[in-house]
């Protein structure tokens, strides 16, 4: 079994990285940064599924250089109608109402209106290529219902490890997942290669 006897009680802050076997095609080799996770149930984000749209392609108003060069990623299943902000340090950075800090340099931001203008060509040009934030979009998000997520992990479906934010904002996302076994350390580096599932050895 790949999950550790010592998991914490909240996986607030920790990736839960999808065994080799996932069953469920949505979770097929994710990596999900969990966002909230208490006795009523659980969500999170995935982070390395990128799609083939971009912001242009989700809200006509944005047709700027940067926005049709900004990719827009799965967040999951749920509520794909809805887009959803994980960003670095900004500039402006400043306490929201419903911003999360998910773990250093990373935040999950519900609203999208409040980083909007940073998808204007001639905003995002002014500030130093050094301080620009990373900022990745999401369409829809991983959801457990209460003691869902906590049966998955009883059947080894997922592998935990703390999050950071270099998976996050990986520059090649489909290379995130490999990345974060080998972030786990240990065997697991050795799954991350071989694309053998850790639960049947």
């Amino acid at each position: 079994m790949a999950t550790e006897s010592s998991s914490p009680g909240s996986l607030k802050g920790y990736f839960l990285i999808s065994e080799s076997n996932m069953p469920d095609p949505n979770f097929f080799q994710t990596v999900v940064l969990m966002l909230e996770h208490n006795s009523e149930g659980a969500f999170g984000l995935i982070v390395n599924r990128r799609s083939h749209l971009s912001l242009s392609d989700v809200l006509d108003r944005h047709s700027s250089e940067r926005a049709r060069s900004t990719p827009i990623y799965v967040g999951g299943p749920v509520q794909q109608e809805y887009l959803f902000v994980l960003h670095s340090d900004l500039p402006d950075q400043r306490e929201e109402p419903g911003k999360i800090q998910a773990v250093a340099n990373v935040y999950f931001e519900p609203f999208f209106n409040r980083i909007e203008h940073f998808f204007k060509d001639e905003e995002w040009q002014t500030i130093p290529a050094d301080d620009r934030p990373s900022i990745h979009l999401f369409l829809g998000y991983a959801g457990w219902g209460a003691g869902q997520l906590e049966k998955e992990m009883q059947q080894g479906s997922w592998i935990i490890h703390p999050a950071r934010d270099s998976i996050v904002f990986h520059p090649e996302p489909d290379l995130g997942w490999r990345d974060a076994l080998r972030a786990k350390g240990g065997i697991y580096k050795y799954f991350a290669e071989s694309n053998q599932n850790p639960a049947l050895n």
